[in-house]
């Protein structure tokens, strides 16, 4: 399943160029479709709470499989950005029930001991093929751009496989009782459990303040970094793709094993305060490239910021997606990872449109320097936690 699904993640990351390049996007544009991924996550607690009722998790999948993966064929028609945009919205929606239902796999089919290692390994493999695809993808569309859309139903269609895969992995698991639906049960309720999982595990709710302190910096760089480097550099799709999607993903294809490794010995919280530390250093790159935006040179300062980014993401990608499963303990882990995925959808609906403002308002370098304070905020925080944890620990 990972194999597969590194082709959707190779257009994850690549889908605000073309919309930039091939559909002439502007920038409020790009801004709403970097949006999509973290708003399309607020949905998670719904779907946390609808894994929470069922004993199975396979419908899910093959749910994905269709409305969310395979509707990618529908770029075949796309004109314009309107039409990208709604497919993207759907593709994104569906996106956000895969956490919480991977986390129920690997909750029940995965030794605490070495989960992070062998979800290390999946990761190393969908960058793997991410990295191939998107090498590929870039050389084609510098010869003819308007070959994006063969492209997306070639992604649509190694999605649906992936989904479908992850479905034939049969898991029998504790569910709530079933109710009668209603307003209240289906709205509102999923809301109410996701404040009780944060008032009844502080640790777990200041992880996730922290988590979202660093998502701030995270998604104010989302609308500066197409503008940057589309607009400012003037890079083609090669040098773009290259940048972008294969050397910012080459330090969780040789890292993320190992960072699996040290998640499983380290405390989520210490974790996660050395991963934002490294990650602090990607904008300050990419500042000091901005100071030599005409040089031969600030190609090599700017794959150097993507280079530290991707190291930064080697732990991330772990942490993002299996550290509930520390805070959840013998809890089902679906409503701990809903939530920490919808705390991400809140953030999406503020944070990257505040990027856009900082950049058209103050420029491109106030958003770097800005995202490289947040990051470091994160971090002292997260040493904090850990060392509050490391007490409590010690005083039981």
């Amino acid at each position: 399943s990972s194999f597969f699904n590194g082709a959707v993640l190779s257009a994850f990351s690549t889908q605000d160029i073309i919309a930039k390049k091939a559909l002439g996007a502007l920038d409020y544009q790009v801004t709403f479709l970097v949006m999509l991924w973290p708003l399309a996550n607020l949905l998670s607690i719904w779907w946390g709470k609808a894994i929470e009722y069922s004993k199975t998790i396979s419908k899910f999948f093959i749910f994905t499989a269709f409305f969310g993966r395979l509707i990618l064929l529908l770029m075949y028609f796309v004109k314009g950005f309107s039409g990208y945009f709604t497919i993207m919205i759907l593709v994104f929606s569906f996106n956000s029930l895969l956490s919480p239902a991977q986390n129920v796999i690997l909750q029940n089919k995965f030794r605490k001991e070495n989960r992070g290692l062998l979800f290390g390994y999946t990761a190393s493999i969908i960058t793997i093929v991410m990295v191939s695809i998107s090498y590929i993808t870039g050389k084609l569309l510098d010869q003819n751009e308007q070959l994006f859309r063969i492209y997306f139903i070639f992604v649509g269609i190694m999605g649906f496989v992936s989904m479908y895969v992850l479905s034939l992995i049969k898991i029998e698991k504790k569910s709530l009782p079933a109710e009668n639906f209603s307003f209240d049960k289906i709205f509102i309720r999923p809301i109410v459990r996701a404040f009780q999982v944060l008032k009844e595990n502080k640790s777990f709710a200041i992880f996730q303040r922290n988590f979202f302190i660093y998502g701030f910096a995270y998604m104010i760089l989302l609308p500066s970094i197409p503008k940057y480097l589309v607009d400012y550099l003037g890079w083609d799709y090669s040098k773009t793709f290259i940048g972008k999607s294969i050397i910012s993903q080459l330090g969780i294809l040789i890292l993320a094993p190992l960072a699996g490794k040290l998640h499983d010995k380290k405390s989520p919280a210490y974790f996660t305060a050395v991963v934002f530390l490294i990650l602090a250093l990607y904008p300050i790159f990419l500042l000091i490239s901005s100071f030599y935006t005409g040089q031969s040179f600030t190609v090599y300062i700017v794959y150097s910021a993507f280079a530290i980014f991707g190291i930064g993401m080697a732990g991330m990608v772990i942490s993002w997606n299996i550290s509930s499963l520390f805070f959840a303990g013998l809890e089902d882990v679906s409503m701990y990872q809903s939530v920490h995925v919808t705390l991400t959808g809140i953030r999406g609906l503020f944070f990257p449109l505040i990027g856009l403002f900082i950049m058209k308002t103050f420029g491109i370098r106030a958003v770097f320097t800005i995202a490289f304070l947040v990051f470091v905020l994160a971090s002292v925080l997260s040493f904090r936690l850990y060392k509050r944890m490391k007490k409590e620990s010690v005083a039981l």
